[in-house]
């Protein structure tokens, strides 16, 4: 009897494994099995809380004389009630894996794009880029002569600083030290045994802080400009306690009206070329008994310190010194603590009356975090996505900006009559539409040539070249720096009609429109050839020396690669027929479409290196090359 429920039990089984495996083959011929992918933004590591615009804020005037110069076809278009939206849809990485790429250049960038078939538009990064290679090479070829003493400002630095030293009393404590800088120049001079063991001691100082005295930037192009580099930056030595240097210097530019002016007229030159001085240079301390954060509070000085050719000021870095006066916390990015702060108002960026180059060139960037600032804010409707590249953008450029500046600034936006076709009717950009970038750039441009011609003036300025890796540029800087303005001029003037948005230069603004106009077609007609574009565009610098942690903050941008740009009309243009006048009519929505494009974009970091570091654009261009990935890149430089 058990023997024969055993039996039943397992034919019981046997049917029910079978039942269940027939069950399962008819599913499975039945169905099908569908995997999607999602594809979402990466977390957001700040607070910005970026939105959509809202198209109801939108509201362009219509101007009846404003008709873009292109036709479309045998229509006339007439964009300036027209808004146009602005997104970056999200990278697919599974399918889209080319764009994500980073490559070295913006030239390589633009060769991928058109090797995928995919239609490229000059971003402001691609532009800026360019920019770039022009302004490294003016102010290496500026530095370099004012350090020569052959701009006129003042006689070569080396021979003012020896004439300051021959002047000093024997027994000087500034002897040693501007003893050192000279050296640092190739010049020596004769020293008491004490003060040589003194000089020795200050140069092994300053050679083993790598922030302060390793050439970056374009400052190994050649040995004089890291001769340049490493005797101002010995001489931006920031005094605060023992003034005993500063003293000295200053009672034999007291004494000696002829080193005085010229002393002034170099900090001078600087201050405008950079930005004014961040701390208190050693003339102020002529006549004065009191305490230095007296005298700093008097002369506007942000820093109650002295030296003797102090480094210059920027917003960025007088917000770091308030925010973190005993070095950046681990957990702190310096970046968005910035970006944060502009957006908030709490940092203007609008040059005042007495700032120089660098800070016309961030004021550029101003709209790209704050878009409601931009003239164009009416015409173009932005997604968040899009608003996000805008702060990309703006970390990459900041970064080039000041890494030009780095020497100087020291250590650390009823019926036609013919039909117009489906979908005939969309945004028709020629470049990236940031038109206040474009037009804040082509004033610091003009603000830098006025300066120049009055300083310099313009027999100097046609007699030097800027200066590249391996030579010189071509034309001459005054020639040069004439074209890149009206060049600027010429996309402002570009990126107000490809929206639709009338021109808003200053009465009395020189600006030949339609040679501007002309000079930016052209360009963007043979991005292609430019060799400025062809130049690794991989940059970095230290941006903070944290003391307490010892580790050197840094930012940098890893490479280039490629973004999505897409525009479409959510308020539509209106079109007439071509040459025939008539009524303007809105466009119908059947007839309008998309375009889409790629965008070139700058991988931006924050990173950290050991000790008091800096890299070369060689070193960070060498741990790029090998590593590939902005992942593993910043693993290999430390991590963010």
């Amino acid at each position: 009897m058990k023997r024969q429920t055993k039996v039943l039990v397992g034919l019981l089984i046997v049917l029910v494994l079978a039942l269940c495996l027939y069950g399962l083959y008819w599913r499975a011929g039945r169905y099908v099995t569908t995997e999607w992918t999602e594809y979402g933004e990466p977390p957001a590591r700040d607070d910005l809380k970026l939105v959509d615009d809202r198209l109801e804020d939108k509201n362009p005037a219509f101007d009846e004389d404003l008709v873009d110069s292109r036709p479309l076809g045998d229509w006339e278009v007439n964009q300036s009630a027209a808004v146009i939206e602005l997104d970056c849809p999200t990278i697919k990485p599974d399918v889209e894996a080319a764009m994500l790429v980073l490559r070295p250049s913006y030239a390589q960038v633009v060769k991928a794009a058109a090797e995928h078939g995919l239609e490229l538009l000059p971003s402001t990064n691609l532009i800026d880029g360019a920019a770039k290679q022009f302004d490294d090479g003016l102010y290496a070829a500026l530095d370099l002569a004012c350090y020569q003493g052959k701009l006129g400002v003042a006689p070569a630095a080396p021979d003012f600083v020896k004439a300051v030293f021959d002047k000093l009393p024997a027994a000087s404590a500034a002897r040693p030290f501007l003893a050192a800088a000279l050296e640092l120049a190739g010049r020596n001079v004769p020293l008491k045994p004490n003060q040589e063991a003194r000089k020795a001691r200050l140069l092994a100082e300053f050679r083993r802080d790598e922030a302060r005295s390793k050439p970056i930037s374009f400052y190994n192009w050649t040995p004089e400009l890291q001769q340049v580099w490493r005797f101002y930056r010995f001489l931006q030595r920031e005094f605060q306690k023992d003034l005993r240097i500063p003293r000295a210097v200053a009672a034999v530019l007291k004494d000696n009206p002829g080193l005085r002016k010229d002393y002034r007229a170099v900090n001078g030159f600087y201050g405008r070329l950079t930005n004014p001085v961040i701390c208190l240079p050693v003339d102020a301390l002529i006549g004065w008994d009191g305490t230095l954060r007296e005298l700093a509070k008097k002369r506007g000085a942000r820093r109650a310190t002295v030296a003797v050719f102090p480094p210059s000021t920027s917003r960025e870095t007088e917000l770091f010194d308030r925010l973190f006066p005993l070095g950046v916390p681990p957990h702190v990015n310096l970046m968005v603590e910035l970006i944060r702060r502009i957006r908030s108002g709490e940092v203007k960026l609008e040059p005042g009356e007495k700032d120089g180059w660098y800070q016309y060139q961030v004021f550029a960037l101003e709209t790209m975090l704050l878009p409601s600032k931009g003239e164009e804010r009416k015409k173009l409707l932005l997604t968040a996505r899009y608003k996000k590249r805008l702060v990309e953008a703006f970390k990459a450029l900041i970064t080039k900006r000041r890494e030009t500046h780095a020497r100087s600034l020291g250590p650390p936006k009823s019926a036609m009559a013919k039909p117009l076709g489906e979908k005939a009717v969309r945004p028709r950009l020629r470049l990236e539409p940031s038109a206040t970038f474009y037009l804040h750039t082509a004033r610091g441009y003009a603000f830098l040539q006025n300066f120049l011609l009055t300083t310099v003036g313009k027999g100097r300025l046609a007699a030097l070249h800027g200066l590249r890796k391996g030579g010189r540029r071509e034309p001459d800087v005054a020639e040069e720096l004439d074209a890149i303005r009206t060049r600027f001029y010429g996309f402002y003037l570009v990126a107000c009609e490809d929206i639709g948005m009338r021109p808003r230069l200053l009465k009395d603004e020189p600006v030949d429109r339609p040679a501007a106009k002309k000079a930016a077609l052209d360009w963007l007609e043979k991005i292609n050839s430019d060799p400025d574009l062809a130049l690794d565009t991989r940059v970095s610098l230290p941006i903070f020396l944290g003391v307490v942690r010892g580790k050197t903050r840094c930012w940098g941008t890893l490479g280039v690669r490629l973004a999505h740009l897409n525009a479409s009309y959510v308020r539509p243009p209106k079109v007439r027929p071509k040459g025939k006048g008539g009524e303007w009519q809105e466009a119908e929505y059947y007839q309008l479409g998309n375009s889409r494009y790629v965008i070139p974009v700058d991988e931006f970091a924050e990173f950290e290196l050991p000790g008091s570091s800096a890299l070369t654009r060689a070193e960070l261009r060498a741990i790029c090359d090998r590593h590939k990935t902005k992942d593993k890149i910043i693993q290999a430089l430390g991590g963010e």
